[in-house]
């Protein structure tokens, strides 16, 4: 086998195709984790009456973020915005539980699960950033050009993750296995 030019055996091919997903995996462990207490502390608040029923320092994260960021759409709202925290609700948060299992447990049932979700969120994410690229100000305060660089890039990695989950987990009809790995061209 070779790898870089160098003749290997096929167990350091197989090694180095596993471990080439790893830091994906983890990343993708840690997205789905730190996208639980998000969810419920955070974009939860764009759902009416919500707010009123987290502890207090939820509502004093937001109004920090909205104080520092002059974020357009967690100050106002708009209709289009809450349905999709609609839909992280009764959608996304569910999957985040199972993902975060199926990735800590290495869960090949995840993959077109992750797939679906990655397609989803990478297509409501387009419509996101483009108000935040474009928004001028917001109920929270005018907007210049610094401050939508930094919430494009607050977003952006909602954008980029399941993107590159979707990558993860369709090119691999196996994903987790050792199988999977062998399957590389190593000879």
């Amino acid at each position: 086998a070779e790898y870089m030019g160098a003749s290997l055996p096929c167990a350091v091919c197989v090694a180095a195709t596993m471990a080439k997903f790893a830091f994906l995996d983890t990343l993708f462990l840690v997205y789905f984790l730190v996208h639980i207490p998000t969810t419920l502390l955070i974009d939860g608040q764009a759902l009416p009456g919500y707010a009123s029923k987290l502890p207090g320092f939820a509502p004093k994260l937001l109004q920090f973020h909205l104080e520092t960021f002059r974020d357009p759409l967690m100050a106002d709202m708009p209709v289009w915005f809450v349905s999709f925290v609609v839909c992280e609700f009764v959608f996304q948060l569910p999957f985040f539980f199972a993902a975060s299992y199926a990735f800590a447990r290495r869960k090949a049932w995840i993959r077109i699960p992750a797939i679906v979700y990655g397609a989803h969120v990478s297509t409501t994410m387009v419509p996101i950033l483009a108000v935040l690229a474009t928004a001028k100000g917001s109920s929270a305060g005018d907007l210049d050009d610094a401050m939508r660089l930094k919430l494009v890039g607050i977003y952006l990695p909602y954008l980029v993750v399941p993107a590159l989950l979707v990558w993860r987990m369709a090119g691999d009809a196996a994903p987790f296995s050792e199988a999977a790995a062998k399957t590389v061209k190593t000879h």
